[in-house]
């Protein structure tokens, strides 16, 4: 275990990142891999990031932790924060995947400014530096507000997202429109607005381009995939490498489809019954199942094959023929999927 900072120390060599756990609770059992490999990760990093120290806190193990952690607040585990170097009250919640490759550039992020200045030598670098990157270009003159709008939201999601502000001659801003364009380098998705008026249009622009076209499902973002009433395509799997070859393969797929499906991934070593809860067998650590959140319909996918773009878009298309009946349905439904009085009002209707 790392170096623990008691409470009232003032100063930390550089930051201190820790995570508190509980040693029954299944999120902190699954995350101990992932923190190894992040120390393993930070030993090879840069010098700043060698610096810093990374810590695990049981806060079950004694008395002394049990009160660190409630002075603290952890109300729940696992728990990552970054403390700076300033001060213990100074400190930064991650808010990621409990992944070491996510949590690492949540420590890169950390020791950037929160807009980078950018500039033609070096834009192409810092575009590619991070998972979603936003460059701010402004005309000189703007009376909107809307760089300060910016610099506003880069404070906001400095810890998720890097932001730069780019820098070019007077007489270039002067004739072109204030304007952000976001870097998706997950999904390989360019995008652009010029619609920075308010607050609000800023925010949505960011929510466009950072979300992942194939995100993973947890308990702090699951109940947004429920708010548009979307069919859900759950993949459920054990394996990180498993998880990143379906979703490389399955990624045109959830773009051709995506303002009809949400296409997911959960990490079953975190959520062990979530497989059993969409209809596949008790016990799974990998499989695919389409759920319906209109009526609580369940389609787990039985075929046996690899999960392919060709085989998931074909199990889905059987699904709105009606070749596949539900596991599962709403309130009141026969859970046989048998109901023949609904079959003609169902049919195309299942997604």
């Amino acid at each position: 275990m790392f170096e623990v900072i008691p409470l009232g120390v003032q100063s930390l060599t550089e930051y201190l990142t820790h995570q508190d756990i509980h040693p029954e609770d299944q999120g902190s059992q699954a995350l101990e891999t992932e923190w190894s490999n992040l120390i393993k990760m930070a030993t090879l990093g840069t010098p700043s990031i060698r610096a810093g120290k990374i810590s695990s806190i049981d806060c079950t193990a004694s008395a002394f932790f049990q009160q660190l952690c409630q002075e603290e607040h952890i109300k729940s585990y696992p728990t990552i924060r970054l403390y700076r170097h300033e001060s213990i009250q100074a400190y930064e919640r991650y808010r990621g995947p409990h992944k070491a490759s996510p949590i690492m550039a949540f420590l890169r992020r950390s020791l950037k400014p929160s807009v980078s200045t950018v500039d033609e030598e070096n834009v192409a670098d810092f575009t590619a530096s991070d998972y979603i990157v936003f460059v701010g270009s402004f005309a000189a003159g703007d009376e909107t507000r809307a760089k300060d709008r910016y610099q506003e939201a880069a404070v906001r999601y400095r810890d998720r997202f890097s932001f730069g502000l780019k820098v070019e001659g007077p007489e270039k801003n002067k004739e072109e429109m204030s304007k952000v364009t976001c870097w998706n380098n997950l999904d390989d998705e360019k995008h652009e607005t010029t619609r920075l008026e308010t607050r609000e249009l800023l925010e949505a622009f960011v929510k466009l381009c950072s979300t992942p076209l194939i995100p993973e499902m947890t308990r702090r973002n699951e109940l947004s995939f429920y708010e548009k009433r979307k069919s859900i395509v759950h993949y459920f799997t054990r394996n990180d490498r498993e998880r990143d070859d379906y979703v490389k393969q399955i990624r045109p797929l959830a773009r051709k489809y995506r303002d009809y499906l949400h296409f997911t991934t959960t990490d079953v070593n975190e959520y062990p019954d979530a497989p059993e809860m969409m209809g596949l067998e008790w016990g799974s650590s990998k499989g695919l199942s389409v759920q319906n959140p209109n009526n609580g319909d369940i389609y787990p996918y039985t075929g046996g094959q690899t999960l392919s773009a060709s085989v998931v878009e074909l199990f889905l298309s059987e699904i709105i023929q009606g070749k596949v009946k539900p596991l599962a349905r709403g309130p009141g439904g026969d859970s046989s999927g048998n109901d023949d009085d609904d079959e003609a009002k169902r049919e195309h209707e299942e997604l």
